[in-house]
């Protein structure tokens, strides 16, 4: 019997890959807009435009060669696996009228704009769905768009449940549904979820099934074979396959499934392609097959493409019972007859059978034939080692009444366990009558296919000479008569029907066999395969040949397993054999010890490791060096146990070997060293000013073994950071727990020495005056200065006589002080304005003024505020004006007059800025009040086209100039700013990582605070309007928050893509010690957040016997934890093997297998 084994561990963390594609697509189909906008020259330009998750607006129909023609294929996004689709798909349309004036140039102007967005769900993979999207009536642009979403699928598995299992069809007798060699299928993406597993009942775990049914007709035959090939079309991505049939109990996918066990047990062909047979098939019923992959030796094979097909075998089942036989008809002399084909007996029991000497029946099948006229036969049965052999045995039965009914009398049977074909030969039958066969299957190959055949054997005379050669200790039985010495014996049979036959027996008894054993070479430890010894035998014949139990031939054996019992078997040139058994001796591994050392200070060289030795055969050879092989060495260790010391050691890693004549063992010790002390300077910050003692340091001290004292120079206190410190140098000394110091020269500077000096420039001109000027000069970096006078600049004017005191600051925050007087003449100039020529109307620039000067002067000389230098000023305008009057000694009298005007046009302005519902050209002004001029007023923004009416409207953004024009012909203007929507921005931030189970807070970062909030998918608690949410996905997902401006109406989106990390934080020790001191004492299962449950948790030694199991239970329990007990009793140190079902909160289920060393310590 072929049996694909189960193995009971896998390698930690088995990969898996995707070459999976599923591809969402939107195509706009059609579209229309209208608008109640129109063009200034010529009729309305209504467009429409589409925006699909904010990729970008696409304009809509096309026009010459601009825009997009239809239908088009706006959007695209690929995604690895179905589950990784977000659920929802936002499409926004917008109608507006367009005012572009160069269409040749495809020109967009929107006005009139109007705009909606909606959210669609994305169909299932393989399907797609139509929508159209249309404006509210009533808005100044209306339209509608319609489009298809399609989500295809470009290999993800859409098999991954039971419930949508493809239907491979109907089989029935002799037909194949499917084809295993065109591939077609994969189990990309596919999980575990929610499915049923074999492993439950002892089988392989499913773990990235895909599913399969397919319905037998009223007849399906009695075997079918499914064969599943890896990547039959060598697309170069294999998957190692495994698979599993079911049947439902009410035929539909929500029944309860039954695994038929021997599907997951047998695989009949080699390599990653996968044969398995359903015996005795069900008619009209309904079959669920699983097909997965293992990458439990190879990762990559997990997942892959493959083909399926399902055949039923045309073969013709055997007679279950004895009355059900298939009649073969009458032996012809000298001819045969048989079963012309295949037949089976994989459905048959052993209900009813009578006594079979040769074996005992399973799985019978009954034939029928008519005995020739020789009374001789030879039945003959045939297995078929080309698809399913059968390991054939047969006995032949007469019926005292010639029928099916009547008593069975043995007349013959036959198996030889080491050949699948069998051949029976019948003497003495009678002639004409019916004889019935059973057709059976040995315990290795109960069921299979086989061919029956019945040959006529001819007449024969019944003598028989018997030449046989007894080994001591045999007999040979003839008839009633036993022999058991060597001689010539005659012995005449009776059988049935009148038959004689004569034995004529010629027998030669052997001498007996002596062996001697003996063990030269003890076995290289416990189970090992190396012990050596002799074997020597006498008597018998002679021509001895030796067999052992290691497999070896030869008087002497290399390869004996220590500890075990090993058994040879002596046979001498007749066939006579003795079997002799003995322990084979062994010796035990070197097993080291070692203790690691730290030195105390950074780069010492004084570490030294201290290692010893047992078991093995001493005295021990060693050699050691560290991880460059820069230092090293070797010696002898005399006795186990003897110390040995390696000194002088820098810190660093050191490889040690330890051999005997038979065992060798590496291990690695560590000398430890502290991280370098040092010391890092923070801050320094010098002296404010010069003499100043002000100055602070800030020092970190990282390294070395703690408990750091600090010394510094000049008495200062033993802290990181002293301060009030004067200018100069700085030594500090840092000594830590070990002794070892490191040390810092530090500076701390001030500032040169600040000097300031006040300085007259100008004295006051005249009686009375304010034109003094003084300064201050620095040798520094002046930074402000303060004068008694209450002016802050280094140089000050318009002074009157006095004295004035200067303080100065420099960049350094220093300061000095210094003063000065300001001398003045004794006599005043005084001066006056009249107004000449009044101004003729508000704005104009008309207006006359003269200056009149009294007091002491010769000769004067003007200087108007407005330039002019005579004694009237003309074509002024209303204001304030002055004038200086300067005599001939330079003396100024200056005088100030306002010149007013007529009335003002003065007016009160408001806007209409644009947002987002509007269109480029919607801004307005309007003028809400108007006073001054003479009335009625007109308004203009170009100074050109005025109009009577109070508003400004189909202005874009922009600032304006508002031109108000009286009766007189007078303007007056003012700006006017119309605001587009500002650029509504938002931002999640980068995409995250994060492990299973683990949540994430999402915030919205937008640069407006009147905002609402809408996210995809929203947050666990369900609040969903916040700036903030809290996500905690059990999948990769893609979060997106839409914003919209509850002021401008503008939107905004950002998305960020949530990657689930599925790594299975999952931790099984390798080895326990359950001694009670509370380290390593029992095998639990350790797991992080993405653990559920671990749904079962077992133990089994190493030849598959189960010593532990603990089901449905939270991990990191040691109640659930096994300390190397079996039934309440503690079991041998030794290597066992663990199991444990873990299932993942995102409803995963993974197993995870190994070794575990039980040792226990005396």
């Amino acid at each position: 019997m072929r049996v694909k084994l189960l193995l009971l561990f896998c390698a930690f963390g088995c990969l898996t890959r995707l070459n999976s594609q599923i591809d969402v697509q939107i195509t706009i189909n059609s579209g229309v807009a209208t608008t109640t906008c129109t063009d200034l020259f010529s009729g309305p330009d209504p467009l429409w435009e589409v925006n699909i998750n904010n990729a970008g607006w696409e304009t809509y129909p096309q026009e010459g060669a601009c825009f997009n023609s239809l239908p088009n294929l706006q959007y695209t996004a690929s995604y690895a696996c179905p589950t990784d689709v977000p659920a929802q798909v936002t499409v926004c349309f917008r109608a507006f009228e367009n005012d572009g004036l160069f269409p040749v140039f495809c020109q967009i102007d929107a006005a009139c704009s109007e705009t909606i967005c909606q959210d669609f769900a994305i169909p299932v993979p393989g399907t797609s769905i139509s929508h159209t999207l249309a404006l509210a009536p009533g808005l100044s642009s209306g339209g509608e768009v319609s489009f298809t979403i399609n989500t295809l699928n470009q290999g993800a598995a859409t098999n991954d449940l039971l419930c949508n299992a493809i239907d491979l069809g109907v089989v029935t007798f002799g037909d194949t549904i499917g084809n295993a060699s065109q591939g077609g299928f994969g189990n990309y993406c596919a999980t575990n979820a929610g499915e049923p597993d074999p492993a439950s009942q002892g089988y392989f775990f499913n773990e990235a099934g895909v599913w399969f049914r397919f319905q037998t007709g009223p007849n399906p035959g009695t075997l079918l074979i499914v064969d599943v090939l890896s990547d039959p079309e060598a697309t170069g991505d294999p998957i190692e396959l495994q698979a599993a049939a079911y049947l439902s109990a009410n035929e539909t996918c929500t029944g309860a499934m039954t695994l038929l066990t021997e599907s997951a047990f047998l695989d009949y062909v080699p390599g990653n392609d996968l044969q398995f047979r359903l015996a005795c098939p069900q008619a009209n019923r309904t079959y669920f097959i699983l097909v997965d992959g293992n990458g439990m030796n190879d990762p990559a094979l997990l997942q892959g493409v493959f083909g399926i097909e399902v055949s039923s075998l045309e073969v013709q089942e055997g007679g279950n019972l004895r009355c059900q036989f298939e009649d073969l008809g009458q032996v012809p002399a000298n001819g045969s007859v048989g079963t012309n084909g295949l037949r089976s007996n994989y459905c048959a029991t052993a209900s009813g059978d009578p006594f079979v000497a040769a074996f005992i029946s399973q799985h019978s099948v009954w034939f029928r034939f008519v005995a020739p006229p020789s009374g001789h036969v030879v039945v003959q049965g045939i297995s078929d080692t080309a698809t399913d052999p059968l390991g054939i045995q047969i006995a032949v039965y007469r019926s005292l009444n010639n029928s099916c009914n009547g008593f069975f009398s043995h007349v013959g049977s036959i198996y030889t366990d080491t050949e699948l074909d069998e051949s029976l030969e019948l003497t003495c039958l009678f002639p004409g009558t019916p004889y019935w066969i059973l057709i059976d299957g040995s315990g290795d190959q109960p069921k299979g296919l086989f061919s029956l055949n019945v040959y006529d054997a001819g007449d024969i005379t019944p003598v028989t000479m018997l030449d046989t050669m007894l080994c001591a200790g045999q007999s040979l039985q003839v008839g009633n008569s036993i022999y058991s010495t060597s001689g010539v014996y005659n012995d005449t049979l009776q059988v049935f029907a009148g038959c004689d036959s004569i034995i004529i027996s010629n027998i030669t008894v052997m001498p007996p066999i002596d062996v001697v054993v003996t063990q030269t070479v003890p076995a290289i430890g416990e189970g090992n395969n190396n012990g050596v010894a002799t074997v020597s035998a006498t008597g018998g014949s002679g021509n001895f040949t030796f067999a052992w139990c290691s497999g070896e031939t030869g008087s002497q054996a290399m390869a004996l397993t220590g500890g075990a019992n090993c058994c040879v078997t002596v046979t001498d040139g007749t066939g006579c054999e003795v079997l002799t058994c003995f322990e084979v001796d062994f010796t035990t591994q070197i097993i080291p010890s070692i203790t690691n050392d730290t030195v105390a200070c950074h780069g010492n060289t004084n570490g030294e490791l201290v290692f010893s030795a047992i078991n093995g055969f001493p005295p021990y050879q060693y050699t050691w060096q560290n991880q460059n092989n820069t230092i090293n060495g070797s010696g002898t260790i005399q006795a186990a146990g003897d110390e040995i010391t390696v000194p002088n050691l820098p810190a660093g890693t050191y490889t040690f070997t330890v051999f005997d004549a038979f065992y060798d063992t590496t291990f690695t010790a560590q000398v430890i060293e502290p991280e370098p002390l040092v010391i890092d300077i923070l801050n320094i910050t010098d002296a404010s000013c010069f003499g100043f003692c002000d100055g602070a340091l800030q020092v970190q001290t990282t390294g070395g073994t703690g408990a750091y004292q600090l010394s510094w120079s000049g008495g200062l206190p033993a802290v990181p950071n002293p301060g009030q410190l004067c200018a100069g140098n700085y030594r500090l000394t840092v000594t830590d727990a070990n002794a070892c110091m490191s040390t810092l020269e530090v500076n701390v500077g001030q500032p040169a020495e600040f000097i300031a000096n006040a300085a007259l420039l100008n004295p006051v001109s005249c009686f009375g005056g304010s034109d003094g000027r003084v300064t201050v000069i620095t040798n520094g970096a002046p930074q402000q200065f303060q004068w008694s006078s209450g002016q802050n600049t280094a140089t000050v004017v318009n002074l009157p006589s006095g004295f004035y005191d200067v303080t100065v600051v420099n960049s350094d925050g220093c300061e000095d002080y210094s003063s000065i007087q300001v001398p003045q003449p004794n006599q005043p100039l005084v001066a006056s304005i009249e107004v000449a020529k009044p101004i003729s109307c508000f704005g104009a620039s008309d207006g006359t003024l003269l200056a009149m000067v009294t007091g002491d002067a010769l000769a004067l000389q003007y200087n108007w505020s407005n330039g002019a230098a005579a004694q009237s000023a003309t074509g002024l305008a209303a204001g304030p004006y002055s004038v200086t009057a300067t005599n001939e000694k330079g003396c100024t009298a200056t005088t100030t007059f306002t010149f007013s005007e007529p009335s003002d046009i003065l007016a009160s302005l408001s806007v209409k800025n644009i947002n987002c519902l509007d269109g480029p050209s919607d801004g307005a002004i309007f003028i809400d009040a108007v006073s001054g001029g003479t009335p009625a007023y007109r308004f203009s923004v170009d100074g050109v086209v005025f109009t009577n009416l109070p508003e400004l409207r189909n202005l874009p953004p922009a600032t304006y100039e508002v031109i108000i024009s009286d009766a007189a012909g007078c303007e007056k203007s003012y700006p006017a700013t119309i605001m587009g929507p500002p650029e509504l921005n938002v931002t999640l931030g980068e995409d995250l990582l994060i492990p299973l189970g683990a949540s994430a807070e999402l915030t919205a970062l937008s640069n407006s605070l009147n905002l609402t909030y809408a996210w995809t998918p929203g947050d666990t608690s369900g609040i969903n309007n916040t700036p903030s949410i809290v996500a905690t996905p059990l999948e990769s997902t893609l979060y997106t928050v839409q914003v919209t401006d509850t002021v401008t109406f503008c939107k905004a989106t950002d998305n960020l893509f949530i990657t689930i990390s599925k790594e299975r934080n999952v931790f099984i020790p390798n080895a326990i010690t359950p001694n009670a001191d509370g380290i390593n004492d029992g095998l639990m299962v350790f797991g992080g957040l993405g653990v559920a449950r671990v749904k079962s948790f077992r133990v089994f030694t190493r030849t598959g016997s189960l010593v532990f199991e603990e089901l449905d239970f939270q991990p990191n329990d040691p109640a659930y934890a096994w300390f190397g007990n079996f039934k309440g009793q503690p079991l041998n140190t030794g290597v066992y093997v663990y199991m444990a079902e873990i299932e993942f909160l995102d409803g995963l289920t993974e197993v995870f297998k190994g070794d575990v060393s039980l040792l226990r310590k005396d």
